[in-house]
């Protein structure tokens, strides 16, 4: 930092008070209107305000120096048309005075030649300007920036030129005479463009960062349609600039200043790099004269550069000269000007018209020490301030109990979210922006009120909704700053279906994240779920399916009913066994996706069936949260651990349906695999379509261009046509991608209420993560495959016990470079095949306990047979790598029914171990007869009933399940594991 700063000599401000002000917007000149006359200073803004003022520096009787007067401002107009920039100079043929200038006026579609005039003052009033109009030039095209000088070396009279937005120029020679031209080249950007005298040529920066210099009788003749000259020299400058201009410091050669983003370059006329210099600040604009006359040895080239930090710094050609410091903000445009009472005054214009007039004076900028705080400071005071600072980094530090600072943040900001049960049908469409192909359909809408309160200050506070895929809020989120203690906001809310999609969830979270005063962030939410009647209507109950799930609920105080999972579809006094539901967020309306819910009339089971896997996860989200505890209640997303104290457990057997799942998994990797070969052929066209219109711009024109622009209205219609095809690919991939989250979360959860210990069930949960997400260089299943691989190799679901076998695995695995989708595809129906085999043996040793306990008291060698009966199993340990549950002679009077705390059951109409394929699951119809038949002639066990659609009864439904307490014997000759009998 300088130890000087700019000394204030003159300030005002202009008529436009905001940020509409630039490099052109500034101009000191003289008009010739007076002898011994100073500097003008014109300001022109983009609202079309034009100001020209005429400081001076005079005494007063009192020997005060005002620094502004109204008399210096002696003229202001508004014009019609924004103002680009302000120029002075002999622009017209009728003027005969020689130091006589003109002033020019650049509007976006005119440029305006002004002859000023001086009007004597009356009294003490003083004098004041105007502005008689010599000619208007109207453009075609929108101006960009102006310049001037003696074309063609004339003398007597200066012309002028404008440079427009497509790059273009206009050329004015005489009044009324005028002609264009274009720079050669690909493109040709908009730049500010220079004159040099000395040489007559023009300088302009290509859009490749290279400095070409055209001479002037290249450009005049040529026109707008041919420009087959090439510039007499180009150098690379290698940056943008920000302002360029030309000064004759040597009678040798005339120089151009270069302000580049991070460099100071200079230039000669003849394309020499006379110095460049490297900036360590962010220059803002700069200012460059000659002191002395060029001829004169003595002559010094001095420029004026203003950083981005309001800093001064003068240089003269490279050499720092001097630094200072501007008390204000950094100007936008920098002048020299010669003023009444100040030569060598430094003009600056700030970007909100603050016009300033200053020095270089000898102010030193002294930096004053503050004071020490000499007081006394007492032990324990100190010792409070310390206890004091400790606490408040302890507070912002989350490092001890994060449960206690959970329910502090729930504390300081109380939440309430809630979604009301029933719908309403007469929503305003065009108000919640629903799309057209819902709205035809005239879904429900549903309800709902958030409302939260501080207890105590905060800075800033947001609420964000998480919404499932086709799901959308009325509410935008929204963001409260400075928040006061005790501030309530209630917000009502309304959810509507905006996209026919597969639903996997109908749970809605509100997350509220708040900063407190002392900049601690903390995260709260609160979550509810939509009803049912959102997304389901009731339908005649089917009588067969191709996937079947059977629930077993064991309450403590009678059966649970339909009645107490669905209330929206059946009242409470209704006894009602079996109900369907239509799904109403399908797309394709040649089907109906209907799920059926049956109730054991004498048992505590609910089986649920459908041909659609997409329409399980609601019903079972339904069926699995209502057995849970409310949410209010637990912050446990684990269902294992947080069963509702109504009900014992919930009890199945293992079953996956895991060829429907494969089945979405493979339409969605083909869908990826299509998107990724159509968005390469989308990149070769369009690689295509930019060479063809590269050839195009280097064709002159006098060769033929009519084929090569049939060829490219061709590749353009084609790419249009590709690029529709790819976006209806991205919504397929949408639909495809909610269809695969449904069937995750189906899995998941199956396997979270399987009879499997709660580690394994979270490191399963882990690995199947929904909602399915794709990114742009990776897929879900490129994303899925390292962790199913581990499972495969490493884990409770390995089959080998071999350490160096597992790591001989994983390295032979982490060598494949290439996603194998035959490999992952294998891995998943392996993964899911031994989860139902672990959650099956688990089972039977559980049974196996149960019946221990039934035995009657005998002695130790006959409690010692028993208890080898289970030796068989551990086989299946050893390939499963979990320990089994030991017994012991005294653990057997002891033992009670071991129940695990939630299992899902998937009912098969055949035997429990018989193996179903994807065809078996897509046909249609049910059994008559249950249990293990004789096979047919035709190989199936039993024969399908299709004819009559006739509802199958309680007791024909779950004949096969009507045992409750059942007893299992394991023969010990069996292969896997022994046989299975029932007594």
């Amino acid at each position: 930092m300088s130890l000087f700063n700019v000394c204030n000599w003159w300030s005002t401000q202009c008529s436009d008070l905001e940020e509409n002000y630039d490099v052109a917007s500034l101009l000191c000149a003289r008009f010739g209107l007076e002898e011994q006359e100073k500097d003008y200073i014109i300001v022109g803004s983009h609202t079309g305000h034009l100001s020209i003022f005429y400081p001076s520096y005079e005494v007063d009787a009192n020997g005060n120096t005002p620094a502004y007067k109204p008399t210096d401002l002696l003229l202001e107009i508004f014009t019609e048309a924004p103002i680009l920039g302000v120029y002075a100079g002999r622009f017209s043929a009728n003027n005969r005075k020689e130091n006589t200038n003109q002033l020019a006026v650049l509007h976006p579609n005119s440029l305006v030649i002004y002859n000023v005039v001086h009007v004597g003052g009356v009294a003490e009033h003083g004098a004041q300007l105007s502005l008689q109009p010599l000619m208007e030039y109207r453009f075609h095209r929108t101006a960009f920036s102006f310049c001037k000088g003696h074309f063609g070396k004339v003398k007597g009279r200066e012309f002028f030129c404008v440079v427009h937005l497509d790059g273009s120029l206009t050329f004015y020679e005489q009044d009324g005479i005028s002609y264009e031209c274009k720079f050669p080249g690909h493109r040709a950007l908009p730049t500010p463009i220079v004159y040099c005298e000395r040489t007559d040529s023009f300088f302009r920066l290509a859009s490749a960062w290279n400095l070409e210099c055209y001479t002037y009788q290249d450009l005049s003749h040529s026109s707008i349609n041919k420009s087959h000259y090439q510039p007499i020299w180009s150098i690379c400058l290698g940056e943008g600039i920000l302002d360029m201009n030309v000064v004759q410091s040597k009678s040798e050669y005339a120089s151009i200043m270069i302000l580049g983003e991070r460099n100071f370059i200079c230039v000669t006329d003849s394309g020499k790099m006379e110095f460049i210099l490297k900036l360590d600040y962010a220059p803002k604009c700069f200012h460059t004269f000659v002191v002395g006359y060029y001829w004169e040895p003595t002559a010094r080239l001095v420029t004026i550069i203003v950083s981005e930090s309001s800093k001064v710094f003068i240089y003269e050609n490279a050499s720092i000269m001097w630094a200072a410091q501007f008390k204000h903000e950094s100007p936008v445009a920098l002048q020299r000007s010669n003023l009444m009472g100040l030569p060598g005054a430094i003009v600056t214009l700030g970007s909100t018209g603050k016009l300033r007039i200053g020095y270089l004076g000898s102010d030193p900028f002294i930096f004053q020490v503050p004071p020490m705080n000499t007081q006394e400071l007492t032990f324990q005071q100190a010792f409070d301030e310390f206890t004091q600072l400790e606490q408040e980094i302890k507070e912002s530090t989350d490092i001890q109990d994060m449960e206690i600072i959970n329910k502090k943040s729930y504390e300081d900001v109380q939440l309430k979210f809630s979604i009301d049960t029933s719908t309403k049908d007469d929503a305003d469409t065009i108000l919640l922006d629903i799309p057209a192909n819902v709205a035809l359909k005239e879904l429900p809408v549903c309800s709902g009120l958030l409302k939260w309160h501080t207890n105590i200050d905060l800075s800033e506070l947001q609420v964000v909704f998480n919404l499932p895929d086709g799901i959308k809020c009325s509410q935008d989120p929204l963001t409260f700053t400075d928040i006061k203690a005790d501030t309530t906001e209630q917000m009502e809310l309304d959810f509507y279906i905006a996209d026919l999609l597969h639903l996997p969830t109908a749970r809605i979270e509100a997350v509220v994240s708040y900063i407190s005063l002392r900049g601690i962030p903390r995260v709260i939410h609160q979550f509810a779920y939509l009803p049912l009647n959102m997304f389901f209507k009731t339908k005649q109950p089917q009588k067969a399916a191709g996937i079947k799930l059977t629930f077993t609920i064991n309450c403590k105080e009678g059966n649970k009913k339909l009645t107490d999972f669905f209330p929206e579809f059946l009242s409470w006094e209704s006894d009602v066994q079996a109900i369907g539901l239509l799904l109403l967020t399908t797309a394709d309306e040649s089907q109906e996706e209907i799920i059926t819910i049956v109730a054991a009339k004498n048992s505590n089971r609910i089986r649920i069936q459908s041909d659609y896997l997409e329409t399980f996860p609601l019903i079972m989200e339904r069926l699995i949260m209502h057995s849970m505890d409310p949410p209010a209640k637990t912050k446990n997303s684990n269902p294992k651990a947080s069963i509702s104290q109504k009900i014992e457990n919930i009890r199945s057997t293992a079953f996956i349906p895991v060829q429907p799942i494969l089945h979405r998994i493979d339409v969605h990797h083909e869908t990826q695999e299509n998107i990724r070969k159509q968005t390469f052929e989308l990149d070769e066209l369009w690689q295509k379509f930019k060479d063809l219109q590269r050839k195009l711009q280097e064709k002159s024109d006098d060769e033929p261009k009519e084929s090569l622009v049939m060829q490219i209205e061709e590749n353009y219609d084609h790419l249009i046509a590709e690029g529709d095809k790819l976006m209806e690919m991205r919504k397929d991939e949408l639909r495809q991608r909610c269809d695969l989250s449904c069937a995750l979360v189906v899995a998941k959860f199956i396997i979270s209420t399987l009879n499997l210990e709660e580690k394994i069930v979270k490191i399963i949960s882990s690995i199947l993560t929904s909602p399915a997400e794709d990114w742009t260089e990776l897929s879900w299943e490129e994303s899925m495959a390292p962790g199913i691989d581990m499972l495969h190799h490493y884990g409770p679901l390995n089959r080998s016990k071999n350490a160096n076998n597992q790591n001989n695995m994983m390295d032979a695995n982490t060598s494949h470079d290439i996603f194998d989708y035959t490999r992952f595809r294998k891995h998943f129906a392996i993964f899911f095949e031994r989860i139902v085999r672990l959650a099956s043996n688990d089972l039977k040793i559980e049974t196996m306990h149960e019946e221990q306990v039934e035995l009657p008291k005998m002695s130790k060698a006959q409690v010692e047979n028993v208890t080898s009966v289970p030796a068989a199993t551990e086989n299946w340990h050893e390939i499963l790598n979990v320990q089994p549950m030991k017994s012991t002679t005294g653990a057997v009077k002891r033992l009670k029914p071991f129940n695990k705390l939630s299992t899902l059951e998937a009912v098969e109409d055949d035997e429990e171990d018989a193996e179903e394929d994807e065809e078996d699951l897509r046909k249609m119809g049910y059994k008559k007869e249950y249990g293990v038949k004789d096979k047919l002639p035709n190989g199936n066990e039993a024969e399908w009933l299709n004819d009559e659609f006739k509802l199958p009864s309680s007791d024909e439904l779950f004949s096969d399940l009507v045992s409750v307490d059942m007893s299992i014997a394991y023969s010990p000759s069996g292969s896997d594991g022994g046989s299975m009998s029932q007594s």
